[in-house]
């Protein structure tokens, strides 16, 4: 079977196939319709009535339509979300639904768009409201992506849906003026923008006169910063915004030059009057690498300041930056006065564009690096600091419970891991952030900082001492260690030596799988089928995963982290990063006649005085037994060997 057929039976499997587009589904989104047309025009809609659709006494209430017929989509976490959108004729919308999205954990947390509350708060929105997640939008928690790609999606694919069919709304009345607007403003070269005011270049001379330039630009529009930015730096710098800030426009902060010193946020602030406003780490976020819109070829790297409510935007501000101290308190400063253009003032205000303000066409026929500091400042207010803190609680206890070499302490650890990670925050690490890392890039991981810390922590380890993760900090393998330890050894099953060799590389060939899949099919989620860690910790919904999940854990009843051994694509992915790591278990001369470490080994990883290191999961276990001289050990290497008969031949 093919793999795109093997994906269309488990996704039939799941009840993932898209909903299809019937009475029922279009009354949902609807509810004051009695009937509706067939799909039709250019672009296509439904049409909603009161009375019979067709005849003549029959009123229409207004239009349904599915965001795919409104390109472009917004990608969610895997793949583009597919929308049923209902429309009044006033340009409020009616209601959603989310005909179809292929995201990781669907299957696992079941039909988690529309079944939460995160779907009725667009009913009754107006499409000249913003849309912003963590503004006007509730996000669906640890699904930002997704949520974002709903919102943006819907709004745009409703707005380019009005000036369609609903030209005397109060969306397209508003609105009318913008595309010629943004004209003006696209045939301009950046030069021509400085020659308008749009963008000014600010010029900072460090202590060593090296040299900092800045280009300010105010981009309070959408069209404006895809314009300047691109759309996808846009996207995602307005994404950060919103979750970041609940008001404010942006001003694009442009960065290059040959300074010796780092651009730091910290050293910018906004002055209008007497009143001068430090720009917080909250209200600065990175806007790209400045290689698509107009800023391309311009500068080196680019942010975008969320400029603070109290100003007024219709008069001159300036913006201040210090070359030493903090700026207000000591020298160094340097002020570069900007006022917003009319015509841009108007775009960000959403009304009507004055003809005057419209100029007439001229045509109707690597040495400086942006700041690490900045990255790290937009990652530290992209979570509540009580995660990031119990996250790296949660490290500190892992790594002192390693180093210390404490049994008791890696139990905590591993209690807290189960409860914290596992059941409470779900930001265990998976094999989905290796297969969706590679669909979307490191982006993935840029806006969640208490995952970023688990994974760093994770590769930084298994470089160092192997696979410390699987030891204590993955929910799943604790889960394991539980049931081993509560299960009475007389249960357990000792598989056979030639096929434990064999098997342990099945895990090896699932994780070539998912990677090959994620290359050739971005469309594809096929982890939730060889990693139970989402089954169990989100309870998933599906049957066929929990029937998966429940012979894995059957297994660990007999077989010590039987997941781990044969089964884990993240612990095969860890397990060859582990093959450089320079610290790795400690072996006396003891080791080669003696067999309690081989016994106790939950992974198999030991045999005699060989260790696979790659197989093993650093789970302290031979490190106790030998501080303990729990084996052969407890004697010395001289009375060993006078026991041991034909020692050469036994160590040879």
């Amino acid at each position: 079977m093919s793999a795109l057929g093997l994906f269309a039976l488990m996704t039939v499997a799941h009840g993932q196939a898209p909903i299809a587009v019937n009475e029922e589904v279009l009354k949902s989104v609807m509810r004051d319709a009695d009937s509706f047309s067939l799909k039709e025009g250019n672009p296509p809609v439904y049409r909603g009535y009161k009375g019979e659709a067709g005849s003549t006494d029959a009123e229409l209430v207004g239009y349904l339509f599915e965001t795919p017929d409104y390109p472009p989509e917004e990608v969610g976490y895997s793949a583009p979300i597919d929308v049923l959108v209902g429309i009044d004729l006033q340009g409020t919308l009616t209601g959603i639904e989310v005909l179809h999205y292929i995201e990781s954990y669907k299957s696992i947390r079941g039909d988690f768009i529309n079944s939460e509350y995160f779907p009725q708060q667009f009913s009754r929105k107006n499409i000249t409201e913003d849309f912003r997640v963590g503004r006007d939008i509730d996000g669906i928690s640890r699904a930002t992506i997704t949520s974002w790609a709903v919102a943006r999606g819907v709004r745009d694919s409703a707005r380019k849906m009005a000036h369609s069919y609903l030209p005397d709304s109060d969306y397209v009345a508003a609105t009318s003026g913008d595309a010629v607007a943004l004209r003006v403003y696209e045939d301009q070269s950046w030069d021509d923008m400085i020659e308008s005011g749009l963008v000014k270049e600010m010029l900072v001379i460090q202590p060593d006169f090296t040299e900092l330039h800045l280009s300010l630009a105010f981009i309070g529009h959408d069209g404006l910063g895809e314009l300047m930015l691109g759309i996808d730096d846009y996207s995602r710098a307005d994404r950060d915004a919103s979750n970041r800030s609940r008001e404010g426009k942006m001003l694009l902060v442009g960065i290059d030059g040959n300074s010796s010193q780092p651009f730091r946020q910290e050293r910018l602030a906004i002055k209008q009057g007497d009143e001068v406003y430090p720009v917080e780490r909250r209200r600065f976020v990175y806007a790209g690498s400045a290689d698509a819109g107009k800023i391309k070829d311009r500068t080196r790297f680019a942010g975008a300041i969320v400029l603070m409510p109290e100003l007024d935007l219709a008069e001159p501000f300036s913006i201040l930056y210090t070359t030493e101290g903090v700026v207000g308190e000591f020298g160094g400063i340097h002020e570069m006065a900007y006022q917003v253009p009319e015509l841009a003032l108007a775009l960000s205000e959403g009304g009507p564009i004055a003809p005057e303000l419209i100029p007439p066409s001229e045509n109707d026929a690597e040495r400086f690096q942006f700041p690490e500091e900045t990255v790290w400042t937009e990652l530290l207010d992209s979570a509540p600091l009580s995660e990031v803190f119990a996250v790296l609680f949660i490290c500190a206890l892992v790594m002192t419970a390693f180093v210390m070499k404490k049994e008791m302490l890696r139990w905590a650890a591993l209690t807290v891991t189960l409860i914290y990670l596992g059941w409470m925050d779900g930001g265990f690490v998976s094999v989905s952030h290796i297969t969706n890392g590679i669909k979307l890039g490191p982006s993935l991981f840029l806006n969640d900082l208490p995952l970023l810390i688990v994974i760093v922590f994770t590769v930084v380890t298994a470089l160092l001492w192997g696979r410390i993760f699987c030891s204590s900090l993955c929910p799943f393998g604790a889960l394991q260690d539980f049931i081993t330890r509560i299960v009475p050894k007389q249960f357990r099953y000792q598989v056979p030596q030639a096929v434990h060799d064999l098997a342990i590389y099945l895990k090896y060939a699932v994780l070539a799988f998912l990677v090959l899949m994620a290359l050739a099919y971005s469309d594809l989620s096929l982890f939730q089928y060889f990693e139970p860690f989402g089954t169990v910790f989100y309870i998933s919904r599906s049957m066929v995963l929990w029937v998966i999940a429940a012979g894995f854990l059957l297994g660990a009843v007999f077989i010590p982290r039987f997941y781990c051994r044969y089964a884990c694509p993240l612990g095969a992915s860890l397990g060859v990063v582990s093959l450089v790591s320079p610290f790795r278990i400690k072996r006396v001369q003891q080791c080669d006649v003696c067999k309690v470490c081989e016994h106790a080994c939950p992974t198999g990883a030991i045999r005699g005085p060989a260790i696979d290191f790659k197989e093993c999961v650093r789970c302290d276990i031979c490190d106790y037994k030998l501080i303990a001289k729990a084996g052969v050990c407890k004697h010395d290497i001289e009375t060993v060997k006078v026991r041991v008969k034909h020692w050469d031949e036994a160590t040879a």
